[in-house]
């Protein structure tokens, strides 16, 4: 258990704490390119605790700005956006996306005052499909992690996001969890056949108590969940936590998709949850993207969406607020939408929508999760390692002001998760190296 001292030193990112800082010193995936056109509307958007405005130029730039005008704090969600600038209505302050303020049109024309005034504003580039936005002071700019997807095609991906109402690091521990697999998502009476998920479903059911060991690398942790499978093999799934929030966890069968997400901090209470299923040789199907090949069925009841992709229809009506358009209806306020029939009579958790099973339940851990309660076990280990990995890499920002890992180095992220069947004999770190690297050409079978 942490001291609640801890606890908020890990949880909270506002400006000005441990947390926050070191998340300042990484690039934020924060929303998609169409999400904004040249000269449209405004998006509100929020981060690490600010309010900001985000925008796309007349040019086709995007400029991310505070909220608050300079002048007297109206909102500049309102503003105008023409001529490659954000003006407020309130009295024409005009500001460019680098927050200079390039027209005061309610100051006498001999006035030199808009020269003072300067906008809190960030950098802002689009890789992979991706809005990225950097929110900290070194200049010139660290570059972007490497990761896989951003390298892919468009119609060798499928992204997808939402919001999760909780702390982000409660939200990201569950992706580093795999001993929840063995009873939050089953079936009480599965039906297996020769399908090679099917098998893992077996496994995980024979052995319900993995054996858990982590390797702290360069970038982050590497994680092992270990399964009994034959007499003489193991089942090992291999998850992998970049910092500062970065996670993938391992593929299923022959030539499989595979998935990045980032668990990106909103504020201390508010998560955005957004990620890429992707396949580095080739399009995706149409089974492949939305969630579908995730799917669970038997007879007429279906697990919708998946762990991660909430489908439209679940998703809450649209509002302008900061990810408005990414809220799911889940929720504690409507108990997860749990079906007690089918908790008695089908599934582990009676929970219809599959990323609320996850999500859901750590929902109900509260905002902030008191982590001066919780009672960890041998298979929490992951969490451990990577809850100290961040405290780590925050004190020695702190102290020393040591440059937080992978900021400067790309190809830290160039890796993949893996899924592999073991001699027992083996070291599982030596023995997945080449699964965990990125080959081009190659995408290694999961099993």
């Amino acid at each position: 258990m942490l001291s609640q001292q801890e606890n908020d030193y890990l949880c909270r990112v506002g400006p000005g704490t441990p947390l926050g800082d070191l998340m300042r010193h990484y690039w934020l995936p924060v929303m998609f390119p169409y999400e904004m056109e040249s000269d449209g509307a405004p998006l509100r958007t929020r981060l690490l605790g600010e309010d900001l405005i985000a925008w796309r130029n007349t040019d086709g730039s995007v400029g991310v700005m505070q909220n608050a005008c300079p002048h007297r704090g109206a909102s500049m969600f309102f503003g105008r956006n023409e001529e490659n600038g954000l003006r407020c209505v309130y009295h024409g302050w005009k500001f460019d996306a680098e927050g200079t303020c390039v027209d005061m049109p309610n100051e006498p024309a001999e006035s030199n005052f808009k020269h003072k005034i300067r906008a809190t504003a960030y950098p802002y580039v689009e890789q992979g499909g991706v809005g990225w936005v950097y929110m900290g002071a070194e200049r010139p700019l660290p570059p972007l992690p490497g990761l896989e997807f951003m390298r892919t095609n468009e119609d060798q991906r499928f992204l997808w996001k939402r919001v999760q109402t909780c702390n982000w690091v409660q939200a990201m521990e569950g992706d580093i969890d795999q001993s929840h697999n063995s009873f939050l998502h089953t079936f009480l009476k599965p039906e297996w056949d020769n399908s090679p998920r099917s098998r893992i479903t077996r496994i995980r059911a024979m052995d319900r108590s993995p054996h858990f060991e982590v390797a702290d690398t360069d970038y982050g942790v590497c994680i092992a969940a270990r399964r009994d499978a034959e007499p003489d093999t193991y089942y090992t799934r291999i998850s992998q936590f970049l910092m500062p929030f970065h996670t993938m966890t391992g593929p299923y069968g022959e030539d499989p998709t595979r998935g990045w997400r980032a668990w990106v901090p909103i504020d201390d209470v508010n998560t955005l949850v957004i990620g890429a299923t992707f396949h580095p040789l080739r399009a995706l199907t149409d089974r492949e993207r939305g969630g579908g090949v995730n799917r669970m069925e038997k007879d007429a009841y279906r697990v919708r969406g998946n762990v991660f992709y909430v489908e439209p229809q679940d998703r809450a009506p649209a509002t302008t607020q900061a990810f408005g358009a990414w809220y799911p209806i889940d929720s504690v306020e409507n108990d997860l939408r749990i079906d007690r029939h089918i908790q008695k009579t089908l599934t582990y958790s009676g929970i219809p929508v599959f990323w609320a099973q996850d999500g859901g339940t750590q929902l109900t851990m509260g905002k902030i999760n008191d982590r001066t309660k919780e009672h960890l076990g041998t298979t929490d280990l992951a969490i451990i390692a990577a809850r100290r990995r961040l405290v780590k890499a925050a004190r020695a920002l702190q102290e020393s002001g040591a440059t937080p890992p992978g900021v400067h180095n790309p190809e830290w992220y160039d890796v993949r998760a893996a899924a592999v069947e073991l001699p027992r004999n083996v070291s599982w770190y030596e023995a997945t190296e080449e699964y965990r690297r990125v080959i081009v050409g190659v995408n290694q079978a999961g099993v």
